[in-house]
């Protein structure tokens, strides 16, 4: 891929379906999106794929409005990794240092990652991705490249981030179908906190959390370096649920309330307190009047529950209350008035929402929470090319035993069993 090519990013949501296209109109410009597409997810639950046929009509739709705003064919996708079957988990490597100076080489940094990598821990698990978090060269411990040192033996600790291996292949499915090929692949959550991240927070310690509809993703960083991900089954669409039980009525209407008149936090509506709703006038065929409180109750209860689970989550890893830079609230459930204020009081961390960062474009709404990830994959991938001294050919996914190894360490392997 050239620097001038279109980059199209794909997230498939459990609501939504969208895809933009992105592209770099001058050399010296920060990309741009040009086109969006977005559409209704069907055959979709928990961010996995439960329907091929549904979902590809999905991806097409969203296809067939985003290609109606551009001149150029789209060929292939960047696709972003979601759903709740994404786990990681802590794992290292060691090597002797190949060279007889004993000095470090990129070739033995290489092979040290693909060495801290065990490969599957199940049947049905496919890795996803092996990131290095910190470096030990001899006696010394938290080196962050040890490229051009000089030791006997290196190690490394790793993230190994794994999926369901069918889910994988669901997805894969649905994008052929459609003719297209897949450019690359990126975990949600990682193209999320690439959108919407400093480096300085990063080096903090900070948490990018993304509100989803079917689940909520957390990705935690620190010294600059990812060391956990971690998913919980429940999302935006489960406070919709709550809703329509608690209001009696169907999850159509649900999701309007939710979305119009929702609140976080009970304590923050203010005036709006005494005011009530009348469901006749969002659908004739319902009826029922009740108080805002009550439907801020319902919204608020659910929402402790996710924050708590986010809260146990954070001790695994002995971080709870210890993120200096706090947590960045992305996907569409941050758009929930008063979710900053709930979640500070519950996380008991700062709190922002965060709004994605990194291109521009007139199409309206991107720098909106919800397009977090989609944003994300359009940068990474820039960022990639413009890092990469020749185009990439991504033509043949590497495996190594049966699993994928996706970015970052496809790269290295390509560079140590090249085709």
């Amino acid at each position: 891929m050239t620097k001038n090519e279109i980059i199209v990013g794909l997230d498939i949501g459990t609501s939504f379906t969208k895809m933009a296209i992105g592209k770099r109109l001058r050399e010296d410009k920060t990309p741009s999106i040009i086109a969006l597409g977005v559409a209704p997810s069907e055959g979709v639950r928990r961010g996995v794929v439960i329907d091929i046929q549904d979902v590809t009509r999905s991806i097409n739709e969203a296809l067939d409005i985003a290609s109606k705003m551009i001149e150029e064919d789209i060929k292939s996708v960047n696709i972003s990794i979601n759903g709740a079957y994404i786990k990681s988990h802590l794992t290292s490597g060691k090597i002797a240092i190949s060279r007889g100076d004993g000095e470090v080489t990129e070739e033995d940094k290489d092979r040290v990652m693909v060495n801290a990598n065990p490969g599957p821990s199940g049947q049905n698990k496919e890795v996803i991705g092996v990131i290095p978090k910190t470096y030990t060269l001899d006696e010394e411990t938290g080196i962050k490249n040890p490229v051009g040192m000089n030791g006997i033996r290196l190690e490394v600790e790793a993230l190994i981030i794994e999926n369901n291996s069918s889910s994988m292949k669901n997805l894969e499915k649905c994008i052929y179908n459609l003719g297209l090929a897949i450019e690359d692949q990126e975990i949600g959550i990682i193209a999320a906190a690439q959108s919407v991240l400093t480096k300085k927070q990063k080096d903090l310690g900070v948490a990018v959390i993304d509100m989803g509809a079917g689940t909520t993703s957390m990705a935690v960083y620190e010294e600059g370096h990812l060391i956990h991900i971690g998913v919980i089954p429940i999302g935006a669409n489960h406070i919709t649920n709550d809703l329509a039980i608690g209001l009696r009525t169907s999850i159509e209407v649900a999701e309007k309330v939710k979305l119009k008149y929702g609140v976080a936090l009970e304590k923050s509506l203010g005036d709006t307190a005494k005011l009530k709703i009348d469901l006749a006038k969002i659908d004739t065929a319902e009826e029922g009047i009740f108080p805002i409180p009550y439907i801020a109750s319902i919204v608020e209860a659910r929402l402790k529950e996710i924050f708590e689970l986010i809260t146990q989550e954070l001790k695994k890893i002995d971080r709870n209350g210890l993120l200096p830079a706090g947590v960045i609230l992305v996907g569409g459930g941050a758009n929930l008035k008063a979710i900053a204020d709930l979640a500070k009081q519950e996380l008991k961390l700062p709190i922002k929402i965060g709004s994605p960062q990194g291109v521009e474009g007139s199409i309206a709404d991107v720098d909106n929470p919800i397009y977090a990830n989609l944003v994300g994959l359009i940068k990474s991938e820039f960022e990639h090319i413009e890092d990469s001294p020749e185009p990439r050919d991504i033509s043949n996914v590497i495996k190594q035993g049966s699993s994928k190894i996706f970015n970052p360490i496809k790269g290295l392997l390509q560079r140590i069993f090249p085709d």
